[in-house]
């Protein structure tokens, strides 16, 4: 989140959570999801993670 509002130019990472929460009403649930895969070993997980930004073209 951290990262996220910087790249925002938010002051606080709590305005950004504030800001764009609501959009994300199922990351609690997914996160758990996540989470309990990779405790379970049914996913591997390597960190960092990544994500690679995606750019639309004209």
């Amino acid at each position: 989140m951290s990262d996220l509002a910087e790249w925002l130019g938010h002051r606080d990472p709590r305005i950004t959570l504030e800001t764009y929460a609501h959009t994300m009403p199922d990351a609690p649930e997914r996160l758990r999801n996540l989470v309990d895969s990779v405790f379970t070993g049914q996913t591997e997980l390597a960190l960092p993670l990544e994500f690679d930004a995606l750019v639309e073209t004209a």
